[in-house]
């Protein structure tokens, strides 16, 4: 994927998950020029993706029109191969989170495999995502938990204070958690306050944390950053990083794992 494209892929996808995207933001989280940044809102809005309004720009049609079905379709097969990947990581006896977005509904899909196939005599798992209970096969051998609080339809998650209180008596041995930008200064970063804060509090209850993310992620910088590059044990992802962000990864301890095609 060109630098063009990926950069398009991210603005669509801040701008999916935020309802809106102002010029001064689209140049501080994609590191360019004004100038290019209102050349991409004109192409966005030509190609029927987007519209702009005053000092920015905002999706085509009804604002919830983006539904999450919609994002499935962005790099599906990449967050795929991604899913399929993470699943594999996930052990007998675990008790893991989950949490919301098409990357993480790919690996509750391929995680539903393994528990059908009987790779489990003992699974908790907890997330905040309808979309990931909804995936998960029923099992008696797996103990699923969602964690409720403040719902978003659009993201088909809950979040806020009392999520994060329904999470605080948890200890999980793995998290798995999704990401909107990776960049080596800002570490890994979310386009809701809201998720990143719950991802901040699931981390000091995890063991081990796995980030999954698409390649359209990184050297983005999202909204609001939940962890450095040191507070995270593994990347999952389908490409490897450009040399210098490889290079901060492996020496802040990240173990990186590429989902081959």
């Amino acid at each position: 994927m060109g630098k063009k494209n990926a950069r398009e892929a991210h603005l669509l996808n801040i701008l999916h998950s935020t309802g809106r995207v102002t010029t001064a933001e689209a140049v501080e989280l994609l590191g360019v020029s004004e100038a290019t940044v209102r050349r991409m809102f004109s192409e966005l809005e030509r190609s029927g993706r987007a519209l702009r309004d005053y000092g920015g720009i905002r999706p085509s049609g009804h604002a919830g029109d983006f539904s999450f079905e919609l994002r499935e379709k962005v790099f599906q097969q990449e967050k795929m191969r991604i899913g399929r990947l993470a699943a594999s990581f996930v052990e007998d006896g675990d008790t893991i989170y989950l949490d919301c977005g098409t990357t993480l509904l790919q690996m509750a899909l391929a995680l539903s495999e393994r528990i059908s196939g009987g790779a489990f005599h003992s699974l908790n798992l907890i997330t905040n995502s309808i979309a990931n209970v909804q995936a998960i096969a029923p099992s008696p051998l797996c103990r699923l938990i969602l964690v409720g609080g403040e719902y978003s339809s659009d993201q088909r998650d809950f979040s806020g204070p009392l999520t994060e209180k329904y999470v605080s008596p948890f200890h999980f041995s793995k998290c798995f958690l999704g990401c909107d930008g990776l960049a080596e200064q800002m570490g890994f970063s979310s386009n809701l306050f809201s998720i990143s804060s719950l991802n901040s509090a699931v981390m000091e209850r995890s063991d081990k944390t796995f980030i999954l993310l698409d390649d359209s992620k990184f050297g983005h910088r999202s909204l609001v950053s939940y962890a450095t590059l040191d507070e995270v044990d593994a990347v999952v992802t389908n490409r490897a990083p450009d040399e210098a962000l490889y290079e901060a990864l492996t020496q802040a301890g990240v173990e990186l794992h590429v989902a081959s095609r």
